[in-house]
């Protein structure tokens, strides 16, 4: 199923809707405080930082929640963003303040698989993070996904159920930009006649505004919901559909990946029909983020505009418009208003790249058919721009060792170090396949963990590299071999068996006691209640117990410190039923 998500949107609502969240992009520094924030400096506080659920068990996907409340006091704008464990960060958003005030900012992510994380409020130009929200999903069995080819069975005589899924062609673009793609969501109902209410998660902005759907009686269960949307920049990330009402079963993640290659010629847009008597659209550019921009250019710094068109209420009808930023003009683009007795308001969202080349006045403006035109003006300046130094201490790569019957999920990681505050890209390369950019934001000095997991198809016995590189700043990289050996099932095993046993192996300067981390699999009949201990060089640690899920598998990890900075073992030992055990050694190599 091809999947994807996009940055330059248009979201069409059909009745009355509120004003778009305001968005703003992640960039290299941040914006220059205004006179008036000067002069009477913001002061904030995170708290409250919580995941809704926090623990999760059961079919997938799955929603969690995060929510924080930011206190401000003084005068000015409050930037945020939200930051996540696995090193990527939502966009930056704001909000003003001018005497005391405390605003409840939110986010959602989508899980079409276990997995287990952090999310923290990080408020830009204020050093560190708030409090974590952590977070554990484990999902019972294969993703639950209803489509065409899976449809949601009908129940006319119990409660509502709504399942939704989403496709986008296509999945994956090379070439010159902006570039359009269909994004198609589908929604489905146990009966009729209902209304669903549903909204859209994106891997960066995290949840938009609540739409509705309506399903009359005696008509289909099916029913899609489609977005035209482009795209300005390389990018990537992905896009769900929350499902809100009823019973409700949430797509799975539709991730995107977006490379421009090259910016088309402008060119003069094609001749449209006018507009019906007493329909004339009108538009307006609500937010340009970050707009005047006065920090570093050690990487493209994201830009975005917000607007709205409005329609007033009527019959269904096709609006054409399109964005110039400065004398580029992007391609013409077309949003369907649906009929209604409402106004109605769809929110176009342009988004670019700048670097130190552009430094300068800009212009950013919307163009209708009708003529009519709304314009922003900002500037773009980096004084004093240095190339950030980023340096590895240490690297861990995984030895595997275990049935090979299937997938097999394989994570390297290593510790970053950078001369000054930064943000930076990086991707992992198992093989010959690279993996997703990623970002991760440095604090001067401190060592941070960035890496990322990827999904082989093993047999028998092998070695392959691994490398993790960054792809900004001195673009340093660091690579090291990763093994496995495939072990047949037990013939005739017990009632629990260990399926696997993998340790990282350490590569680095050995500066500070190296961290060593381990995973196990244990197999045995859903419902299997299992009691287990780790034995770390031989000394137990304390025993706990894990229930099997619908998947036949318990995924276990354990973490520590080596001292002596050198080999050792590590062993996963069942305490109960026929008590197997299995030992693997740990490889520790240090630089210096």
């Amino acid at each position: 199923m091809k999947r994807t998500a996009l940055l330059l949107s248009t979201v069409l609502l059909s009745g009355l809707l509120a004003a778009p969240p305001a968005r703003a992009a992640p960039a290299a520094g941040t914006a220059a405080l205004s006179a008036a924030t000067a002069a009477k400096p913001l002061t904030t506080a995170v708290a409250k930082v919580k995941a809704s659920p926090a623990k999760y068990s059961g079919v997938c996907p799955t929603t969690v929640g995060f929510s924080a409340v930011v206190a401000a006091k003084g005068k000015g704008t409050v930037r945020y963003r939200w930051v996540r464990g696995n090193a990527s960060k939502s966009v930056i958003k704001s909000f003003r303040v001018n005497g005391a005030r405390k605003v409840t900012v939110k986010d959602r992510q989508t899980f079409d698989q276990s997995t287990s994380g952090w999310q923290a409020v990080e408020i830009l130009g204020k050093k560190g993070l708030a409090a974590k929200a952590r977070f554990h999903v484990a999902c019972d069995g294969p993703a639950e996904v209803w489509d065409v080819a899976n449809p949601l069975p009908a129940k006319p005589d119990e409660p509502l159920i709504a399942a939704a899924d989403v496709d986008v062609t296509p999945a994956t673009y090379t070439g010159t930009c902006p570039t359009t793609v269909t994004f198609t969501g589908t929604i489905q109902i146990s009966r009729t006649p209902a209304t669903v209410a549903y909204r859209w998660i994106d891997s960066a902005t995290g949840e938009g505004r609540t739409e509705t759907i309506s399903f009359p009686a005696g008509g289909p269960r099916s029913r899609q919901v489609t977005l035209p949307l482009s795209v300005g920049s390389s990018t990537s990330g992905w896009k769900a559909i929350d499902v809100l009402t009823a019973r409700g079963h949430d797509s799975g993640r539709a991730a995107y990946r977006v490379t421009c290659t090259g910016t088309p010629p402008p060119v003069d847009p094609p001749p449209v029909d006018p507009p019906p008597a007493g329909q004339k659209p009108t538009v307006k550019i609500t937010q340009v983020h970050p707009g005047d921009y006065n920090g570093s250019c050690a990487q493209p710094v994201d830009h975005w505009a917000d607007s709205e068109i409005t329609l007033p209420a009527g019959p269904a009808q096709k609006v054409k418009y399109w964005w110039k930023l400065d004398d580029t003009q992007w391609k013409l683009e077309e949003v369907n208003f649906l009929a209604s007795t409402y106004p109605r308001i769809a929110s176009p969202t342009a988004n670019w790249k700048f670097t130190s080349k552009d430094v300068g006045s800009h212009k950013i403006a919307l163009i209708l058919e009708n003529g009519t035109r709304a314009e922003r003006s900002f500037s773009f300046s980096c004084p004093g721009t240095e190339q950030v130094t980023v340096t590895f201490s240490s690297m861990s790569t995984p030895v595997y060792k275990g049935e090979c019957d299937g997938v097999v999920t394989l994570r390297a990681d290593a510790v970053v170090v950078a001369d000054r505050d930064t943000e930076i890209r990086y991707r992992v390369i198992a093989g010959d396949e690279p993996g997703p950019v990623r970002t991760a934001r440095l604090e001067r000095g401190r060592g941070q963990t960035i890496g990322d997991m990827w999904h082989s198809r093993l047999n028998g016995s092998g070695t392959r590299t691994v490398m993790i590189e960054v792809i900004d700043q001195n673009r340093p990289r660091k690579y090291h071999a990763y093994t496995w050996t495939c072990v047949p099932k037990d013939p005739s095993p017990g009632p629990v068996r260990v399926a696997a046993l993998w340790p990282q192996a350490y590569h680095g300067d050995c500066a500070e006691p190296p961290y060593m981390v381990a995973n196990g699999r244990l197999a045995a009949a859903v419902g299997t209640e299992i009691g287990y201990r780790w034995l770390i060089d031989g000394q137990p640690r304390s025993a706990g117990t894990v229930t099997v899920g619908k998947s036949g598998w318990a995924e276990l990890q354990t973490s520590w410190t080596r001292p002596s900075k050198s080999d050792g073992t590590v062993a996963l030992e069942v305490l109960s039923h026929n008590k197997p055990i299995a030992q693997a050694a740990y490889p520790v190599t240090c630089d210096r």
